[in-house]
């Protein structure tokens, strides 16, 4: 068992900094979002718009819609629009769901 723990431990994985960015814009997001309105939509729910909406927001960096501003390869103010729309959208659409 030593020696396999000790071949794993060899093996890096360099991890970009973007996806380190991009991780903590998604559960930043999250949390905001379900603190503001905790009661709808679940917070897995919200952990995948987040996500989605990251990958939205970098898709139009990419297209070159929205801000210019980038860090590295992410572009935070694109990122956080989508995120902003797409978590309100889910609010308002959870709450018209539920029964009053």
């Amino acid at each position: 068992m030593g020696c396999r723990a000790d071949r794993l431990a060899g093996l890096s994985v360099p991890i970009p900094p973007v996806f380190v960015l991009a991780a903590l814009v998604i559960l930043l997001g999250t949390q905001l979002a379900y603190v503001a309105s905790p009661r709808a939509p679940h917070y897995l729910v919200r952990l995948g718009l987040s996500a989605l909406a990251v990958l939205l927001g970098e898709a139009l960096g990419v297209a070159g819609v929205g801000a210019p501003l980038a860090l590295g390869e992410l572009h935070p103010v694109n990122d956080l629009v989508a995120l902003g729309i797409l978590q309100w959208a889910a609010t308002r659409w959870a709450r018209r769901a539920q029964p009053a």
